[in-house]
């Protein structure tokens, strides 16, 4: 009977993260019909990102849809608040800019975006069905970028974020990017928590594997 109810059990990120990453990804493939200046090399990167911002969120619309009940969670704590201000935090970036960023410093600021959520959509891809914002423990992901990191959609996030940051040009935009960071670290740590409790080969796995720079543990 245990298992049955959890089986039927309601999926709350499921049924918030959907609705949120739909949203989301309509405003990013407006924003991709309404196009974007390809002549310059800053209007093509912006374009490319994009659509990779569209792709990032029609994948996490796939991972919720896909992903089956966890095996632990942390519950309602510190870090999943925090996991979740963290997963909303770049929303607000635009509100940070100083002054129009010139042609150098903005082109720097797409490469960062478009490196960033480039790397973040392949530990997406990876990550699958394991996906979740607040901590849960399905099952070790070990595929792509997981093999040299063991939080690489976090890495993405961050060099993304910094992408953002620079274009904002405002000591309050850095700022809020250093925070962000410290959040992902603290939400990384909490995570490992309950992920080295739920599954027997998690620690094995983090003992060969970088946190969050290849070859840095």
């Amino acid at each position: 009977m245990a298992s049955v109810a959890a089986g039927r059990r309601v999926d709350t990120g499921k049924l918030i993260m959907v609705p949120v990453a739909t949203l989301a990804l309509l405003i990013d493939v407006r924003t991709v019909i309404a196009g974007a200046d390809l002549v310059s090399a800053a209007g093509a990167l912006r374009w490319v990102y994009a659509i990779l911002m569209a792709a990032f969120y029609g994948l996490i619309i796939w991972c919720y849809l896909r992903r089956g009940p966890a095996v632990a969670s942390s519950g309602l704590t510190l870090a999943s608040v925090v996991a979740v201000i963290a997963t909303f935090a770049p929303f607000p970036f635009p509100l940070l800019h100083h002054k129009p960023p010139g042609l150098a410093v903005q082109v720097i600021a797409d490469l960062l975006l478009v490196a960033g959520t480039t790397w973040a959509l392949w530990a997406l891809r990876s990550l699958g069905r394991n996906l979740s914002i607040i901590a849960q423990a399905r099952q070790i992901a070990e595929r792509g970028p997981y093999r040299l990191v063991r939080h690489p959609l976090y890495l993405g996030e961050m060099v993304s974020l910094l992408g953002l940051a620079v274009a904002a040009g405002s000591t309050a935009a850095f700022a809020a990017w250093a925070v962000f960071v410290a959040m992902q670290v603290y939400r990384a740590r909490r995570e490992e928590q309950v992920l080295l409790a739920a599954l027997p080969g998690y620690q094995a796995y983090r003992a060969r594997t970088a946190a969050l720079v290849p070859g840095v543990f």
